[in-house]
């Protein structure tokens, strides 16, 4: 009875402290429940499979396996269960919020970093720091820092001499961890984009902190010159080029910070030398995990419209097919990005094929619909890649130009408005293989979207154009 009831009290009360052995088997069994609930839910309610690694991956296509993503009826069975889901996670954070504040008080770290448990990926390295981590008795009490001693013979005591040591080893860490997870692992993901920023942040921080206490902004500055120092080694090394990087810098930047914040609570002498072989001994398998997963890319739609003093008839011709495009002015298409020059097409009706040719190369779009002069739709079964890198080599060829967006469809729809006007609307599908999928499809949007712009304000040009020549005032 003594027995249940302290059992009782660790999983409900939040008072007291838990050990890492508690915290390790309570976290894996409710796990386990949890899943086993969920998974016996989404197939009695919804038919649906649900498998552990879908809480990282929560796609449409994972839960309803052989069902394509179309139509409102998928859509909403597909937000029930994920309200479903969520209802059923209630008690379980509540309960996992609870052990994390334990054993954050256990080894006398601040119990405000418990928020770190609703940080997806992270949420992932710090339970596996915290399952490692002693208790604050087994240490002694002490809060003197006093390092290993061969620690103390690697790293630099001089302020300045231990600044940049400690950007170097962490910048250099992550350059590695990077290489491996892009051109070993082939992975894109959560690991690459928010496990190394927060791993880089953390581990400067730490190494920083090995002989003494820091401010709070000293450890700032280390972790921001240690993310500025990784920026400028992958463009050097000719990893990346500085488009990608500019794109990433929203999401690793408060990554990294975040990770040296975490970094500077956790500077004491018997978290500093664990915690970061932790972390690199966790996100590895991690990194791994994401590719032999190999989650489906996420399918994503965009369209943009335009209004056209021009009746449909006349807009269809120059949708089909059009000739050359102005010279860029969209300081966008300046970076190397890819950009449309022209549209040709071969025959007519379905079966025909058009061509989109781009700065890069050229689209191959075999035509689905016809339905002259309202609907044009294709599929797109060759893209050129989607950008040249710039870089002060002569060429950079990262792997994520090849295959992790693909376009996969196009249409265009005309409407007729009164007055001999049209509506046209421009629609892109696409698929994006790059985690975490949401932050990327804000970048491909806002790019698809200026690539219609281009296309279409050229398709009212020289419709407009055409009825001027017909009616000349």
């Amino acid at each position: 009875m003594d027995t249940k009831q302290s059992i009782w009290s660790r999983l409900f009360s939040w008072k007291g402290q838990v050990d890492r052995g508690f915290y390790v088997l309570s976290g894996l069994v409710l796990f386990i429940i949890k899943w086993n609930i969920d998974r016996l839910l989404g197939a009695y309610f919804f038919d649906a499979k649900w498998m552990p690694y879908q809480y990282l991956f929560p796609g449409t296509e994972y839960l309803f396996p052989g069902t394509e993503f179309a139509g409102m009826v998928l859509e909403l069975e597909r937000e029930a269960f994920l309200l479903l889901l969520l209802g059923t996670a209630l008690p379980f954070i509540y309960v996992g919020v609870i052990l994390t504040v334990k054993r954050l008080r256990s080894t006398g770290l601040p119990t405000l970093l418990a928020a770190l448990f609703f940080v997806p990926f992270i949420n992932l390295l710090f339970f596996a720091v915290l399952s490692c981590l002693p208790r604050k008795e087994e240490s002694g009490g002490s809060r003197e820092i006093s390092p290993p001693s061969f620690l103390k013979n690697m790293i630099p005591r001089a302020p300045r001499a231990n600044f940049f040591f400690s950007i170097w080893v962490s910048a250099l860490l992550c350059v590695l961890l990077l290489l491996a997870s892009v051109q070993l692992i082939g992975s894109y993901g959560w690991g690459l984009f928010v496990g190394i920023p927060f791993v880089l942040g953390m581990s400067s921080v730490l190494i920083h902190c090995i002989h003494e206490r820091r401010s709070f902004g000293q450890c700032m500055a280390v972790s921001s010159t240690a993310c500025a120092l990784s920026g400028a080694c992958i463009l050097l090394f000719a990893i990346e080029g500085l488009i990608c990087l500019v794109m990433s810098m929203c999401l690793t930047v408060p990554l990294a910070i975040l990770g040296g914040v975490v970094g500077y609570f956790m500077q004491t002498s018997y978290y500093s030398n664990r915690v970061t072989p932790i972390l690199l001994l966790t996100l590895l398998p991690l990194m791994g995990f994401e590719k032999v997963r190999s989650p489906e890319p996420v399918g994503f739609e965009v369209t943009s419209t335009v209004e056209i003093d021009a009746p449909v008839e006349m807009v269809w011709k120059n949708v089909v097919s059009f000739s050359e495009l102005p010279p860029v002015e969209d300081w966008l298409f300046s970076t190397g990005l890819a950009y449309p020059i022209r549209a040709e097409i071969k025959g007519t009706g379905v079966g025909a094929v058009r061509h989109c040719v781009f700065s890069t190369g050229a689209f191959v779009e075999p035509i689905t619909i016809w339905d002259e002069p309202r609907h044009l739709r294709f599929d797109v079964t060759q893209m050129p890649a989607p950008m040249e890198e710039w870089t002060f080599y002569e060429h950079v060829h990262p792997p994520h130009l090849e295959g992790y967006f693909r376009t996969t469809q196009g249409e265009f729809r005309l409407e007729s408005l009164p007055g001999g006007r049209t509506r046209l609307h421009g629609t892109t599908w696409y698929e994006n293989d790059l985690w975490p999928a949401h932050y990327w499809k804000w970048w491909s949007d806002l790019l698809i979207h200026r690539i219609h712009l281009r296309v279409m304000k050229h398709v009212r040009n020289l419709s407009e154009g055409n009825v001027s020549s017909v009616h000349p005032d």
